[in-house]
């Protein structure tokens, strides 16, 4: 496997040109966690329904948001909205098909076959390719991850809210469950479903500190213990 003309060839594709001088990598940063996550699930012991093709298991893992970049190109999204919400089936296709058209002198035919099934896979919960398994499981450890945080910040700068927002639309979100649903219907395994709920313990006590600190509600605890006591006029 010639994996780093593959890498190479991913990043021409999946970074994004600001300017002569600036490049866009949120999407490109993105496959590669991907990818380092989904080979180290790969080695977990009960992960998989059978052997793992690590040829597909690469080109899959760092194609398979590869649409967003074909749509970004036709003009249907700016730049700011890569990965702003989750990749759908017809993303999911159009990536296959960049994967296959690109990387073919580069991924055997078999690998690129499985590649491309395992991508359009991603989406379906009830499969059971184990690359699409790995991938999927990969990509909803990232979504619970502290960048998190780094995706809504770049939404929300980008559309002009307030950086509280951010913070009262997670208190939302925990008051109506949305993230206990995401844990119990978006990982396959027990230990991957962990390590989730520990990661989003992190985001949610970064949230509450920036929030505490947005509105300086530790300023007035600190001032309002350090007021003299009322003199007693009796």
């Amino acid at each position: 496997m010639q994996t780093e003309r593959l890498v190479a060839l991913a990043r021409q594709h999946l970074v994004v040109a600001v300017d002569e001088s600036t490049n866009d990598l949120w999407l490109w940063e993105h496959g590669e966690r991907v990818l380092s996550t989904a080979r180290m699930l790969a080695e977990a012991p009960d992960t998989t329904s059978g052997p793992v093709d690590a040829e597909a298991l690469t080109a899959a893992a760092l194609f398979h948001d590869a649409g967003w970049i074909v749509e970004y190109q036709q003009g249907k999204w700016k730049r700011w909205q890569l990965l702003s919400r989750p990749t759908n089936d017809i993303q999911r296709e159009l990536g296959a098909a960049l994967l296959q058209e690109e990387a073919g002198s580069i991924v055997s035919p078999q690998s690129m076959r499985t590649a491309c099934e395992a991508i359009r896979l991603c989406n379906d919960r009830e499969t059971e390719q184990p690359e699409a398994c790995l991938i999927a499981e990969a990509e909803a450890l990232d979504d619970v991850a502290a960048v998190y945080l780094l995706r809504q910040f770049r939404q929300y700068r980008a559309e002009g809210r307030p950086l509280l927002q951010l913070v009262e639309s997670w208190q939302r979100q925990k008051e109506y469950h949305f993230w206990d649903l995401r844990l119990n219907d978006g990982f396959r395994w027990d230990f991957t479903r962990k390590l989730a709920r520990e990661r989003l313990a992190a985001v949610d006590a970064y949230l509450v500190a920036l929030g505490t600190q947005l509105q300086g509600d530790d300023l007035a605890v600190l001032l309002g213990a350090s007021e003299p006591a009322p003199v007693d006029s009796d």
